[in-house]
């Protein structure tokens, strides 16, 4: 009787931390929308939409989304501060983040890696850069070229893909626009 009361507590217990509301990283952003009531189901199509679709799609989709929404692609009229932006969990357990820092309107820092649930990002991942090296590049290479074009341009949209990488070009775009919509405008 005491191990079926034992094990009916934690199983209790299991269903009541399980069922409370965990927080969702991109609730923030429907104040960018705040009208709309369907905004965030859209960012979360979106990002369905790059992990699931052409390149050709996903570009076409990418770019009406920045026009239908007015989504920012650089940091003007943003306030100084820190700023995270992130994408839901991809099929294979990773979510797509960016931290990034603006100074006077400009990024000046940003770090965008791809985590898995374990806690370890594909640019730190040896075994998963050395199998993504034969398309010609890996997380630990493409991450910090996008990081950097991003940086100089100071716009999403003038970032160019790393060949073998052009699926991380739209993640990196996504996690990074995400980001830009939790800045408040000055």
């Amino acid at each position: 009787m005491k191990v079926l009361l034992s094990f009916l507590t934690v199983i209790f217990i299991f269903l009541i931390t399980s069922c409370r509301e965990q927080p969702d990283s991109l609730d923030e952003i429907k104040l960018f929308h705040p009208d709309d009531k369907y905004f965030k189901s859209s960012m979360v199509s979106l990002h369905f939409i790059i992990e699931t679709s052409s390149i050709d799609r996903v570009d076409s989709i990418f770019y009406q989304m920045i026009n239908q929404y007015d989504l920012p692609v650089d940091a003007k009229g943003a306030k100084d501060g820190t700023y995270k932006g992130e994408s839901p969990y991809d099929a294979f357990d990773y979510k797509h983040i960016v931290e990034m820092e603006i100074k006077d309107e400009k990024i000046v820092s940003l770090d965008y890696n791809e985590i898995h649930k374990n806690g370890i990002g594909k640019e730190e991942d040896e075994s998963y850069c050395k199998e993504m090296s034969v398309t010609g590049t890996s997380p630990d290479i493409a991450y910090p070229l996008m990081e950097a074009e991003m940086l100089e341009k100071q716009n999403t949209m003038k970032v160019s893909a790393v060949s073998g990488a052009t699926y991380s070009l739209y993640r990196f775009r996504y996690a990074i626009t995400v980001a830009l919509m939790k800045s408040p405008v000055k």
